[in-house]
């Protein structure tokens, strides 16, 4: 009489909550008004990309022409990537606050104080998760463990929910139907799913048993495959000093069922992790087509740790292909993305030579994504750890020294190139035709607060 499977089932189940849960959010005023390529996650979309589909003013004859369109000083490190939606911009900052900029002029709109306790040793208030905009809020989480709502219109709190005691959310929401999945880090870290609407934690997978070490932290933003109801994090070494392992499901991918959260699949890529090899970079949901076999593709799954690049048949957990461009490090801080059958990622090598300074070498690839293998690399001149992104044909990045840069997508040859003052952790992001980035690294007091802004260029800063 009914014959679906189980998984079917939820399918259907979960597209008619997603168009149920629509109803709660109505219309206010002074809501962003909608671009036609806004950026309104941390990762572009359900996928985590960073592939923004929808650009379609910047691109391979035009981006040689950015120029500074503004700047607006904020005071405090920046670690965060800007989510922008039409005429507003979101951004939070270790001011322990969440600001809210005219994306066309930089003024400011609003602040919303998160109530994040000082770091005791620099008196600063830690914010790494990347806000989501999604019907009329924004949602992000803060080192003091709590998931904040926030009304994008106004500032106002809408709710707040605290983890469980010890935890802590550097990782950036995902936000599908009426659910939002974040990943935690901390004594005893959690995938957590909490119902958009009310703040009600709806599910939690313990990603480690309760201990008080810590370990297999989720630092990351979640992936979501909406066909088949899943979400796909990656998680953290067992922390090599306390002990170093083993320890089920660090260092791994975690396939949960998104209703539910029971575990589909996993691969531990490694129990014991003395190297402080973190999946540190989010993972990604992508199809792969052959280059040689016509039709031949692969539903996958890919994310990279401080080793290599990885990717997996994301629905039975089968490792494809792993690739290792650098030496440890690897690619570090969601330095990759995916786009037009082609795996993008940074990998860096830091090198510490006896009676010497530090040294490091970096590379920019681009892999195909259905066998692993190299279309163009080249050598950066300072190290990456920070979000990178395409858009429209163009490949961006940011550098630690400061460096802005865009390549031809499809050859790897540069066309634009820019600095800001210092490191820009949060990356760059394209929306509407124009590119925003900030800067702030956390924990050097020594700079000048000035140095810390939002940027934003466009063709001639106009």
């Amino acid at each position: 009489m009914f014959p679906w499977s189980r998984r079917e089932f939820l399918r259907g189940m979960g597209t008619t909550a997603a168009a149920a849960s629509m109803w709660p959010y109505l219309p206010a005023q002074g809501l962003p008004v909608a671009g036609p390529s806004d950026w309104a996650r941390f990762a572009y979309d359900l996928h985590n990309t960073r592939f923004n589909s929808r650009e379609a003013t910047l691109n391979t004859g035009n981006v040689g022409r950015l120029q500074p369109k503004w700047s607006h000083e904020i005071g405090a490190p920046i670690q965060t990537s800007p989510t922008v939606v039409g005429d507003t911009l979101f951004i939070g900052a270790w001011d322990g606050k969440y600001h809210a900029l005219d994306a066309e002029t930089g003024e400011p709109k609003w602040s919303y104080d998160a109530g994040v306790t000082p770091e005791p040793r620099w008196q600063l208030r830690t914010m790494k998760s990347t806000a989501q905009y999604d019907r009329g809020r924004i949602y992000f989480g803060t080192g003091e463990g709590d998931l904040n709502c926030v009304d994008a219109a106004t500032g106002q709190a809408v709710w707040k929910t605290r983890m469980d005691p010890g935890l802590r959310i550097t990782s950036s929401p995902n936000i599908y139907g009426n659910r939002v999945f974040v990943g935690t880090s901390g004594g005893n870290a959690q995938i957590v799913c909490v119902d958009a609407e009310t703040g009600a934690i709806r599910w939690k997978f313990k990603i480690v048993p309760d201990r008080e070490e810590g370990g297999g932290s989720a630092w990351t933003s979640p992936a979501v495959d909406e066909e088949y109801n899943i979400v796909y994090t990656v998680t953290g070494n067992p922390r090599s000093f306390n002990p170093p392992g083993p320890l089920l499901f660090s260092d791994s991918i975690l396939a949960n069922d998104l209703e539910t959260g029971e575990l589909l699949w996993h691969d531990q890529i490694r129990a014991s992790d003395p190297f402080n090899m973190d999946f540190s970079c989010h993972p990604m949901i992508f199809d792969a087509v052959s280059p040689g076999k016509r039709g031949a593709r692969r539903q996958c799954v890919g994310a990279g740790n401080k080793s290599a690049f990885f990717t997996w048949d994301r629905y039975t957990g089968e490792l494809l292909w792993r690739v290792m461009l650098t030496s440890p490090t690897g690619p570090w801080w969601n330095s990759t993305a995916v786009a037009y059958n082609k795996v993008y990622l940074v990998s860096n090598e830091r090198v510490t030579d006896p009676g010497s300074t530090d040294r490091s070498e970096s590379v920019t690839a681009a892999l195909h994504a259905y066998t692993g293998e190299i279309v163009w690399w080249r050598h950066n001149d300072s190290m990456n750890r920070a979000p990178v992104c395409v858009a429209n044909g163009v490949f961006y990045q940011s550098l630690e020294n400061g460096s802005l840069e865009a390549y031809d997508a499809a050859t790897g040859k540069q066309l634009w190139q820019s600095s800001i003052p210092s490191t820009s952790r949060g990356g760059i992001v394209i929306a509407n035709g124009n590119l925003y980035t900030a800067n702030g690294e956390g924990g050097l007091p020594t700079e000048p607060k000035n140095r810390y802004s939002v940027f934003a260029y466009s063709i001639d800063g106009r």
